[in-house]
């Protein structure tokens, strides 16, 4: 029976603009993904029945149609017509409801484990697809990079690779629903960025200019709920990084760094009150 190991990376972003709410409910975005060397392990293995099975060292993680791995195998066994099993473990690093991608990496790597291990010849058009039925970032994850992604966050537009840059992640001891973050959008204050200064630093590879013009439009409203945010926010700058700004719908706050000295100084710092502190570089 065939086996497999994955490592599925956490993402950023960068930038983040809700441009408007669309009639069928769904939120036109543009985001700025980036990828960071924080990984979950995925671990696939063949077997003989026809079962999906899941496991995880994360108690809080569901092991049935809830969790992003089972709904990847299921839809490529059906899609597919595969006759044999899967199992899948998950060993968890990255933390959960963080605004940091987990669940869309595993099911990302999950699908290109699959192509492998029954040798279905999909191409990543294809893979995208199966993705897109599971979850939005999952499209983004099977990629990677630095990408621009419009619309509802599913097309995706390659930009310059960044440099090496050390970044601290922080996630508060709370947990922030995505689906709770957009019931809570502040229609009054979003939609004023479209990201091009942005765009225009990563294109010049500024790594300062990118700092400055870090943008999500969910801190405006998030962190009124759960202020740690801006407190590991202000403790960041404070201790010396270029920017920071809440990664996706919250709660974790990333820090740009000059270097890998400073960003070691301030995760030593964050970590007396935040255990789920990491320093990250960016994947090329």
């Amino acid at each position: 029976m065939k086996k497999i190991k994955l490592a599925a990376p956490a993402k950023i972003n960068l930038g983040l603009s809700i441009l408007k709410k669309l009639q069928s409910g769904y939120h036109e975005v543009r985001f700025i993904f980036q990828q960071v060397s924080l990984f979950d392990r995925i671990y696939l293995q063949e077997i003989k029945n026809d079962d999906i099975r899941v496991y995880c060292n994360h108690q809080d993680i569901p092991l049935n149609q809830i969790n992003t791995v089972y709904q990847a195998a299921m839809l490529v066994k059906k899609t597919m017509k595969i006759k044999t099993g899967i199992a899948v473990n998950i060993e968890k690093n990255i933390p959960l409801a963080a605004g940091l991608g987990g669940g869309s990496s595993d099911a990302a790597q999950t699908l290109l484990g699959l192509n492998k291990i029954w040798n279905l010849g999909l191409n990543t058009k294809d893979l995208i697809r199966f993705g897109l039925k599971i979850g939005m970032d999952v499209a983004y994850q099977l990629v990677g990079g630095t990408k621009l992604a419009t619309h509802l966050g599913e097309k995706l537009q390659k930009l310059p690779v960044l440099p090496p840059i050390y970044l601290v992640l922080c996630k508060p001891n709370v947990e922030v629903s995505t689906h709770w973050a957009y019931q809570h959008v502040d229609y009054s204050q979003i939609g004023q960025k479209q990201l091009n200064e942005l765009i225009e630093a990563i294109k010049q590879k500024d790594v300062k200019k990118i700092a400055q013009n870090l943008h999500n439009d969910f801190e405006f409203w998030v962190p009124n709920f759960y202020p740690a945010i801006l407190k590991i926010k202000q403790k960041m700058l404070k201790a010396g990084a270029l920017g920071a700004m809440m990664s996706g719908s919250g709660p974790t706050v990333f820090g740009i760094c000059p270097n890998q000295a400073t960003a070691g100084k301030i995760a030593q710092t964050l970590k007396k009150d935040y255990q789920q502190t990491f320093v990250v570089e960016n994947l090329i």
